[in-house]
């Protein structure tokens, strides 16, 4: 037979629950309590769910383990699982330990207006029911119409044993509550009082602009004029495509073989160097690839071949004498020249490459000067300004002349900036603003500038990085937190207004004590705090 599970909430009121079970579809209906039992811990509303599920024909199961709420669940004659696997047992009603009648009292021995008191169960479940019922509408019970008086309640025949267990555990707490509230008096009344004492100075600014230099390596010397920085760089490689413009001629050259000859006795011997220029009757230029000497024994003279200065076929078939030789000797073609071919191609050119080089100027990712600035982490003062793009020599591939139609310059560039830590900065600031007072002893610094303070006119050259740094300090006049502590312990607020205040640069003083009944400051200097406020001079 199939059940249904129905889980009540600890805030489900009786009629909730009733009106739960009505809607089950099934027969037989298992109810699963809270672990704060909640409306289940009163019987009436236990008889009321049996009744409603009796009148429902349906079968009523309690899932708990819950030893108070078997025994109810037995007075109300409810069966009872441990879980929704187990089988459903109707419970047994414990009988009552009683220990030698000590401590039972009689019914019989209490006074009339005791019973009157004491109250009344019903003789039989009908009364009950009625009772129950009474409660879901919320009508007052009705008197009996028979005209009979109704009955009086029946006395118990004794009380209940008194719970011993509750006793103990209730007199531990209220042993364990006096013992924390006896530590929180002596806590509170010996160590937790404080008192802040909060100065108002009247301070004036002293100007901080002092050229620094910023170096990675060395510590932070105010005399030296260093502040030691941090350096942060990001290497990317950069490319922009090209198309290539340039027209050469890849063919080959023409050759052929001239021949010199002379009839000058005194040009016997001279020597013609190779790469020695001869011009044809065209204007074409044709090149010797050997030095030759004129022979000394003859007129003969001398044969050496020829490549012409550029590729075409416009080389090939020329005969005829040449010029160019040196003077008294003549030149001229043996046969004609050949092998000459034209093979036009594009090439990438050095306009080409410089075009190329512009467009990757204007190239810049914004991207990363935000990311070089959140590698310096916290407490690092960055400098903007310092935010520079040192760009490496472009290489073009393929090169310039050789043949190509698209082509890429690529350049690697290494982006950088410089940062301070605040700890270096504060450093340099502390001695820049007392060297400003330096000769005003009855001053102090209350404020290096450290919020405040900026970099400008950074430079970097062949010496490394530069800076103005500027800052406005803050001074005034000089109060040991020491003294002042020594001065108001044991004090109140009023005496404490009248003694700090008469100390010359002092405008206000002001006392603030914790907690809230304390109302003078503690003996003990540890547990008394200085504050400064700032009243700067206009």
């Amino acid at each position: 037979m199939n059940k249904d599970v129905i889980y009540i909430d600890v805030d489900d009121d009786i009629t909730a629950v009733i009106g739960k079970l009505k809607d089950s579809k099934e027969k037989v209906v298992a109810l699963v309590p809270p672990k704060r039992v909640g409306m289940l811990q009163s019987a009436v509303n236990l008889r009321l769910l049996d009744r409603a599920a009796h009148n429902a024909n349906k079968h009523l199961v309690l899932i708990t383990n819950n030893p108070a709420l078997i025994a109810l669940a037995a007075a109300a004659k409810l069966p009872v699982a441990k879980n929704l696997q187990s089988k459903p047992e109707l419970p047994e009603i414990a009988a009552l330990d009683i220990d030698d009648g000590d401590d039972v009292i009689d019914g019989a021995d209490l006074p009339i207006g005791d019973h009157a008191g004491t109250a009344m169960l019903a003789d039989d479940d009908t009364a009950t029911d009625k009772a129950a019922a009474s409660l879901m509408t919320g009508a007052k019970a009705a008197p009996p119409t028979d005209g009979t008086p109704p009955r009086p309640p029946k006395a118990k025949n004794g009380s209940r044993v008194p719970n011993f267990d509750s006793f103990r555990k209730k007199l531990f707490i209220g042993i364990g509550a006096g013992i924390l509230l006896i530590g929180f008096l002596i806590w509170a009344i010996f160590f937790a009082a404080h008192a802040t004492v909060v100065i108002t100075a009247r301070t004036a600014t002293e100007n901080v602009s002092k050229t620094v230099t910023l170096n990675q390596t060395g510590p932070t010397s105010f005399s030296g004029g260093v502040i030691k920085s941090i350096r942060q760089e990001q290497k990317k490689s950069q490319s922009v495509d090209f198309d290539a413009t340039g027209q050469k001629d890849v063919g080959s050259k023409a050759t052929g073989t001239v021949r010199f000859s002379t009839d000058s006795i005194s040009k016997l011997g001279t020597v013609i160097p190779a790469g020695t220029q001869l011009t044809s009757s065209s204007g074409l230029v044709y090149i010797t690839n050997q030095s030759v000497t004129m022979n000394t024994n003859n007129y003969t003279g001398a044969n050496s071949p020829v490549t012409a200065a550029e590729n075409g076929t416009q080389y090939n078939a020329a005969t005829g004498n040449v010029s160019g030789a040196p003077s008294g000797i003549s030149a001229s073609f043996v046969g004609a020249t050949s092998g000459g071919v034209s093979k036009m191609v594009v090439v990438v050119t050095a306009a080409d490459v410089q075009k190329a080089a512009e467009q990757l100027a204007t190239q810049e990712d914004p991207a990363v000067k935000a990311q070089l600035k959140a590698a310096f982490g916290k407490d690092v003062r960055v400098i903007d300004t310092s935010y520079a793009a040192q760009k490496g020599d472009p290489a073009s591939v393929p090169a310039v002349g050789q043949e190509a139609t698209k082509a890429k310059l690529t350049t690697e560039i290494i982006y950088s900036m410089v940062g301070v830590a605040e700890s270096e900065l504060s450093t340099y600031l502390d001695a820049a603003v007392k060297e400003e007072i330096a000769d005003q002893p009855n001053q102090r610094v209350y404020d290096n500038g450290l919020k405040a303070a900026s970099f400008t006119d950074f430079v970097t050259d062949a010496t490394g990085s530069k800076a103005r740094l500027v800052a406005n300090g803050k001074v005034g006049p000089q109060i040991n937190d020491d003294d002042i502590k020594a001065k108001v312990k044991g004090k109140q607020y009023g005496d404490i207004q009248a003694d700090i205040g008469a100390i010359q640069g002092v405008d206000d003083v002001d006392t603030k004590f914790w907690p809230f009944w304390v109302r003078s400051v503690p003996n003990d200097t540890k547990r008394i705090t200085i504050e400064f406020k700032l009243n700067e001079q206009k």
